[in-house]
């Protein structure tokens, strides 16, 4: 299951991140900072994939399933 809500959370950063990224990646640092953003959904300390998933993605799917 923490591999399922990883590579769900992991494929929606990547869909939003294919258009965003012509946007934003003049900033400073931006690709140091979408480096720690993955390393943080991938850690088993943090549990961020699962934090996101349980937080926005399950209650929009929950929402839509009817």
């Amino acid at each position: 299951v923490r591999w399922m809500m990883y590579w769900i959370v992991f494929s929606l950063f990547m869909a939003t991140e294919t258009f965003t990224d012509l946007l934003i990646s003049w900033f400073p640092f931006y690709y140091e900072v979408k480096m720690a953003f993955v390393i943080w959904l991938l850690s088993p300390y943090t549990r961020g994939a699962s934090l996101l998933y349980r937080r926005f993605v399950h209650p929009t799917l929950a929402r839509r399933e009817k």
